[in-house]
């Protein structure tokens, strides 16, 4: 459904196409996870966009996260613990987020290559990291500071270090430390200074801060744009604003201007060489976008004709939704019901 609102704002882009369009020589068909008893499609194209598309971004960031707990158990397993790393910058209800990226792309830069973050770094054992961009909005809340892009790092640390000394009293010393470098390679930016208070947490990996608790570590560097934001909104919260009110024509520019701001961006930037460390494989969100469940089991398949009839309907998410709770009889039912609605795509 929320997929249906995005097309409404990307016409002509993959994503107004995505799982409507048959793939060629191939059946559409419906099946069913036998765990979670959720309900696909299997046979029609995707997009693979981890930030406009709904569907794809489920899809690729729970396959994502598996990679990242993955890497995150063979760290513990070999000694190491984990760091969670938040950077925030000053941010104003007029910037355009195209700008407040390039400023804060360009911090990170001047941070990465400052001397004292890097014996900072040393400090703690950091052998690699996983870098996410995580992106609200303002618009709802008494004082609108408009975008707020902010980034998590999930440092893999205690490498060559002794573990004794990762207590309280020495992970602020390395905050208070590492803020003092990025308000000033903030400042060099163009951005401004960030507060003491909010602009650098750092935080362990066992008590990250209260949502990171309510997703997990793992979820919080793969899903912060598509859940639901404690403070702001996120983009995806745009979509189902406009899902609950059509009038809501800012939710549908904003979502607009996050799209075409993050398209061709990545999701997750890990350092060189620590996937190859962890033996975790290389997929392209192309890839996890199209892949099965493995544990799945098909249900049945749509003919070209009853597809015609279900997107004249707009009856995708009927389809999943009867499959996954009344089985087959219901889909079967449901199509009989709509019959002749739809004419043969374009296109198959």
């Amino acid at each position: 459904m929320l997929q249906s609102v995005a097309r409404r704002f990307l016409p002509n882009s993959r994503t107004d196409k995505c799982l409507r369009l048959r793939t060629k020589g191939k059946e559409i068909q419906v099946w069913q996870s036998t765990e979670y008893k959720t309900a696909t499609y299997a046979g029609l194209q995707t997009c693979g966009s981890v930030w406009a598309c709904p569907v794809c971004a489920a899809k690729i960031a729970e396959r994502r996260r598996a990679e990242v707990v993955a890497a995150m158990a063979a760290h513990k397993a070999a000694g190491g613990c984990m760091l969670l790393l938040t950077l925030t910058a000053p941010h104003q209800r007029t910037d355009l987020l195209v700008d407040l990226l390039a400023k804060q792309a360009l911090a990170l830069k001047k941070m990465f290559a400052d001397n004292t973050c890097r014996k900072v770094f040393a400090e703690m054992g950091v052998l690699g990291q996983i870098r996410a961009l995580e992106v609200t909005h303002g618009r709802l809340s008494e004082f609108n500071n408009g975008w707020h892009p902010h980034h998590h790092l999930l440092l893999f640390a205690g490498s060559g270090v002794d573990l004794a000394r990762f207590d309280e009293a020495q992970r602020k010393d390395w905050a208070a430390r590492l803020y003092l470098r990025w308000a000033a390679c903030c400042e060099g930016a163009g951005l401004g200074t960030p507060s003491f208070a909010h602009g650098l947490k750092l935080d362990d990996g066992s008590k990250a801060a209260r949502y990171v608790s309510k997703w997990g570590l793992e979820d919080e560097i793969t899903k912060g744009h598509t859940k639901k934001a404690i403070h702001g909104e996120t983009p995806f919260d745009f979509l189902r604003a406009y899902l609950g009110d059509r009038s809501d024509k800012q939710a549908g520019a904003l979502f607009k201007e996050f799209a075409e701001t993050f398209k061709g961006k990545q999701q997750l930037r890990w350092s060189p060489g620590l996937k190859k460390r962890y033996a975790i494989g290389e997929s392209t969100d192309d890839e996890l976008a199209a892949q099965m469940d493995d544990q799945a089991a098909m249900l049945g398949t749509i003919t070209l004709e009853q597809w015609c009839d279900v997107l004249a309907d707009d009856g995708r998410a009927t389809v999943l939704m009867l499959a996954a709770n009344g089985g087959w009889d219901a889909v079967a039912r449901y199509l009989q019901a709509i019959s002749g609605k739809g004419q043969r795509p374009r296109t198959s």
